[in-house]
């Protein structure tokens, strides 16, 4: 019973390590945004949303059209173009791919973790006491959890604000 508290105490400081890899720095506000600055952010054809208003939002395709202005492809073959100060925010679609990979991989290597619990409480022979389970277990279900958490989190568009 006492080498099953001992290696869920080392488990559970594993599981806090890993963990703790996951962690994002915050990050600063940046200053004033200007057009050059703004639109180096966006890759020609990527799907933009430009809110003019907070009735009034036009969605479509970028496309760089030079002195401070951006243009948007809409589905029907126009496109309207825009100054940048005539914009109360400006989003460009992406993904939720690195979300999904580090809420997956965490959740993998905290199953890893159990599954070690498991390994070592009930195998009988003395290759199966200290970290090798562990060792084995929490990087295998870690990286499977990411590449599934990845996956899922590809599927699901978000919007990234990029101005103001």
């Amino acid at each position: 019973m006492r080498e099953l508290h001992v290696n869920l105490v080392r488990s559970f400081l594993l599981c806090i390590l890993l963990l703790a890899g996951t962690v994002v720095p915050a990050r600063a506000q940046a200053g004033p945004s200007t057009p050059a600055s703004v639109f180096s952010r966006i890759r020609p054809g990527a799907t933009v949303r430009a809110r003019l208003g907070p009735d009034q939002a036009i969605t479509g395709r970028y496309s760089p059209i030079g002195d401070g202005r951006l243009g948007i492809t809409l589905d029907r073959g126009a496109t309207d173009t825009l100054r940048l100060d005539q914009l109360s925010e400006l989003a460009v679609r992406g993904r939720h791919t690195k979300t999904g990979a580090s809420i997956g991989g965490a959740a993998g290597a905290a199953f890893g973790a159990f599954v070690g619990i498991i390994i070592t409480a009930t195998c009988e022979t003395s290759d199966c006491n200290g970290v090798g389970p562990y060792l084995l277990a929490i990087p295998l279900f870690g990286s499977g959890g990411a590449l599934l958490g990845a996956a899922v989190g590809a599927a699901i568009p978000r919007w990234r604000r990029i101005f103001p």
